[in-house]
């Protein structure tokens, strides 16, 4: 058998110039140890075989283990010059992750310079795994569930179901990301098969290679493929096959690479040549912040192995230890202490059954726990620092469905008084979706668990961009598939803010005198109307204006609604709707002024963030600016609210939106 090599086929006349921009949308988000573990261990769960946990190792090699230049050569043939035509134009940067670098880590980062000295490498392997099954001699999108295809042959497209954690096709970018060299090799064994597969792939940059007529333009890909004689037209890359190694190329990896894999299925993934943000301190900060439920769950154990230092075990037995390890991260604000709260709120969490949880609708949130017959109780339980059980209700209705599916969620509360800020943990399955703190105003801690496998747990699939970082509620994706997607995903990211609004609220006292530096006048006259007398009323219910409709618009406090007025005869079904709004103000117009403040990006307020739409029925709604909405009205019952405003005025305008040939007939008149 002649050796494998890395190849990169000639692009035709025809082919769009294409560079890779997967790393976009990964990089602005997290650090490179937080996307690597991120991704590989979420590829793991995802291809979880059977009830054992899944075990993931990280093993470095150090300066004891790295291959000399000789043995290191096998796995590099044919890629340097693709490599050195790249940085030659520019395209690969000496520095990590975007940052201003030194001389010395220049020098690290020197691609070119690799192919001359001797590889370390970083191997992730899992097992409890499938491994990558599928045709291997297949390249297609519509064969399901062929993982072979989808970890070599896509990119942008997944093949995964749709109770996976992953599902954009992007996630193995992570891998060359972590190179040097923008390179990887994967060698997988498949359940229920004895043979290893041995494959690669780089992701460079479109380029050309060769001089004047000889010049030749090359695709942004290549693959590490068993040796194959065909033109680049008819060339379709296919793994070395240990069934048909006769010079042993695959026993001789697992050697250089020191794999575990053996007789056992799973992913072994090696990056040659790894980024130096990379390290067993910085991956082991990365398990425990991302990946702590499933650890205490038992459905995943970690080891971190490095020749120069002591193995590193995270599981359920020892990792609240390991937290003990690790420092206070500058790109992170969260602390060890902060973190072990949230692992013993998991525990707690993890053994409560069904009937020790307090059921309330997620939708009008507030209401229904303010209506509760043990509010009280609840409340007097939180002020003493008892741990709290809430199952959410909802339903989630894909646009394929008639009718909407029930479901729900699980949300645990704690107050902690030893944090210096609160924080939330959302969790669809394993996966943490981590930027989304709401609570930080409270010291409390929430902990959100959504099924991942239910419907509510696809629609917020839906809501994540492909580094499964927040849940958009104006994510594309979940307008194209969900109705109502939405609120829905206000109603999860928001249940905290919700419950903790009734738990800690207080009867409100009137200071007569707040504002009497700003404004004196006789102290006697203070909260007195025209009679003298001193006033104990509840300020009456405020009434918010705006432009004539014939839509009536009731502002109680802190709040609006939209509604037709009672005893209305006009028809608004099929009608839609503008509606804008900002605090009233003493001079000036009020919408210029909250203009004025977005443009400062300090608006007031924001419907993606603070404000909620809640008890809506009867209309289709779209949020249009931080401070509008459009709707239709589709029932003559509709009733629209917007809550969240604090104590002042809301000046509230509503629009008919007209049709064209309506307007055209006003403009002609």
């Amino acid at each position: 058998m002649t050796q494998p090599r890395w190849r990169f086929a000639r692009m035709t006349p025809a082919e769009i110039n294409q560079d890779p921009v997967q790393g976009e949308f990964f990089s602005r988000e997290a650090d490179l140890p937080g996307r690597l573990v991120r991704e590989a261990i979420q590829n793991s769960l995802d291809a979880r075989r059977g009830a054992d946990p899944v075990r993931v190792r990280f093993v470095f090699s150090g300066e004891r283990d790295v291959l000399p230049p000789h043995r290191a050569a096998r796995y590099l043939d044919g890629l340097e010059e693709h490599v050195e035509a790249v940085v030659a134009a520019g395209g690969m940067t000496a520095g990590a992750s975007g940052e201003d670098d030194d001389e010395e880590e220049s020098a690290a980062y020197d691609a070119l310079a690799c192919f001359n000295k001797p590889m370390d490498y970083l191997v992730v392997e899992d097992f409890g795994t499938k491994g990558l099954k599928g045709n291997i001699r297949a390249n297609s999108e519509l064969e399901e569930n062929n993982h072979f295809w989808g970890f070599f042959r896509s990119i942008g497209i997944s093949p995964k179901g749709e109770n996976d954690a992953g599902s954009w096709g992007l996630g193995k970018w992570v891998f060359p990301d972590a190179s040097i060299i923008n390179a990887y090799l994967g060698m997988t064994q498949r359940e229920d098969e004895e043979n290893w597969l041995l494959m690669g792939m780089a992701l460079l940059k479109t380029h050309h290679l060769g001089e004047g007529e000889e010049r030749e333009k090359y695709r942004y890909y290549g693959s590490f493929a068993a040796h194959s004689d065909a033109t680049d037209e008819q060339w379709f890359p296919l793994p070395v096959n240990s069934d048909d190694d006769a010079d042993d190329f695959i026993q001789e990896t697992l050697r250089d690479f020191n794999l575990e894999r053996l007789e056992n299925p799973g992913l072994s993934v090696i990056v040659p040549y790894p980024k130096t943000e990379l390290n067993p301190t910085a991956i082991a900060r990365a398990v425990l912040t991302q990946y702590f439920l499933p650890v205490v769950r038992g459905d995943l154990m970690v080891e971190i192995v490095h020749p120069d230092e002591e193995t590193r075990t995270i599981d359920a037995a020892s990792i609240e230890e390991e937290v003990g390890r690790i420092a206070k991260s500058e790109r992170d604000d969260e602390s060890p202490e902060s973190l072990l709260g949230a692992i013993e709120l998991a525990r707690w969490a993890l053994e409560r059954n069904e009937r020790a949880h307090t059921e309330l609708p997620a939708r009008n949130l507030p209401d229904a726990l303010g209506g509760h017959a043990d509010l009280d109780a609840i409340r007097e339980r939180y002020e003493r620092g008892d741990r709290l059980a809430f199952r959410l209700t909802t339903n989630a209705r894909a646009r394929s469905d008639a009718r909407p599916t029930e479901s729900g969620f699980h949300l645990y509360l704690e107050r902690d008084d030893r944090l210096d800020k609160g924080h939330d943990y959302f969790m669809r399955g394993p996966l943490r979706i981590p930027h989304m703190d709401h609570i930080e105003r409270q010291k409390a801690r929430a902990l959100v668990l959504v099924d991942g496998d239910s419907p509510l747990g696809h629609l917020l699939r839906d809501a994540e961009g492909p580094a499964h970082e927040s849940w958009d509620p104006h994510a594309q994706r979940l307008k194209d598939n969900w109705s109502g997607g939405y609120q829905r995903v206000q109603d999860v990211r928001r249940a905290a803010v919700h419950l903790l609004q009734r738990l800690v609220e207080r009867p409100r006292e009137r200071q007569m005198d707040a504002l009497a530096d700003l404004f004196p006048g006789d102290p006697s006259r203070i909260g007195k109307g025209t009679s003298g007398k001193t006033g104990t009323r509840t300020p009456p219910t405020r009434t918010a204006t705006g432009a004539p409709s014939p839509l009536q618009v009731d502002s109680p406090a802190g709040a609006f609604v939209v509604r037709k007025p009672t005893g209305g005869e006009e028809t608004l079904a099929g009608t839609v709707w503008n509606v804008r709004f900002a605090y009233d103000t003493v001079r000036g117009n009020p919408f210029t002024v909250f203009e004025a403040g977005v443009r400062q990006g300090s608006p007031d307020f924001s419907l993606d963030e603070g404000l909620e739409l809640d008890g809506t029925a009867g209309c289709e709604f779209e949020v249009v600016g931080p401070n509008a909405l459009r709707f239709e009205v589709t029932d003559e019952t509709f009733r629209l609210r917007v809550s969240g405003f604090d104590e002042r005025d809301v000046k509230v305008e509503v629009r008919e939106e007209k049709a064209a040939d309506e307007r055209e007939e006003e403009d002609a008149a």
